[in-house]
């Protein structure tokens, strides 16, 4: 596989706005990586946002029902419609930014390697407060990335 053919599909949070005009810090920082990449042509950014005005062309949105409900769950319904849209694309490598739960999710569900970003602190995150869930992570991704040395650190608490 030419590494300029790799395929690559980011996950935001469905919370993070990847607009001009609401852009959240993750959003940000994905459109800033993705202008210096070499497989920016490749790299597919997943969302779910109300506005129109994306960072970048490669966006797919996903619509939710489900978001100011009491009743049903809005990371099920994300999930549920990534897993449809991605399975189909066969990604190479699949980025998840700050959300443990879907990485579990989607590791149980999709044949890919998978890249897990963290932007916040892991001991405060579904998914990975507990050692068990960091070692699960560490297990089954090929590369963690941490935004900051702090961040980092506080996932290795209690990790030999």
């Amino acid at each position: 596989m030419k590494s300029k053919n790799i395929k690559i599909a980011t996950i935001l949070p469905y919370k993070e706005n990847y607009t001009h005009s609401k852009a959240s810090a993750a959003s940000l920082w994905v459109s800033e990586f993705l202008k210096k990449s070499k497989f920016k042509k490749n790299n597919y950014i997943f969302g779910s946002t109300l506005n129109k005005d994306y960072l970048s062309k490669n966006y797919i949105n996903i619509e939710l029902k489900s978001i100011k409900s009491k009743f049903k769950s809005t990371t099920s319904e994300y999930v549920g419609k990534l897993i449809k849209k991605i399975s189909n694309k066969k990604f190479d490598i699949i980025e998840v930014h700050n959300r443990p739960l879907i990485l579990d999710y989607l590791l149980k569900n999709i044949n890919s390697k998978f890249i897990f970003y963290f932007h916040n602190d892991p001991l405060s995150m579904n998914g990975s407060k507990s050692e068990k869930q960091r070692l699960g992570i560490l297990k089954n991704v090929e590369k963690i990335v941490f935004v900051s040395n702090w961040v980092q650190k506080r996932f290795f608490i209690g990790l030999d």
